[in-house]
C-alpha cells in the first residue's frame, strides 16, 4: 500500500488543517495504535495526516497506470508506435 496514490473521499479535518474532499495524496505508511488502522498520506497540497481507512479511496499502483497506459509517442524516436 506504501506508494500508493489516494483521494480523500470526504472533507477530512486535522491538526494541520482541512484536507478537501478529492484531494490527491500518496500513501506513506500505515499503522495500528490502539486497535485502530491508521495510514499516513502526504496530500498534494504539502500536508501530511493520518486518516482512517474508510476516509480515503485508494487509486492503482504508479506501476500498475503505466502497465495500463499506451505510450502515445515515443518522445525518443519522435514518432508514434508500431
Amino acid at each position: 500500500m506504501v506508494g500508493q496514490r489516494c483521494h480523500a473521499m470526504r472533507s477530512i479535518r486535522g491538526h494541520q488543517g482541512l484536507i478537501t474532499a478529492h484531494t490527491q495524496g500518496t500513501i506513506e505508511a500505515e499503522i495500528s495504535n490502539l486497535g485502530r488502522h491508521l495510514i499516513s498520506v502526504r496530500w498534494d497540497t504539502g500536508q501530511q495526516m493520518y486518516v482512517f481507512p474508510e476516509e480515503i479511496e485508494i487509486h492503482q499502483t504508479m506501476e500498475e497506470w503505466h502497465a495500463d497506459t499506451p505510450l502515445m509517442h515515443d518522445p525518443i524516436a519522435g514518432r508514434e508506435p508500431q
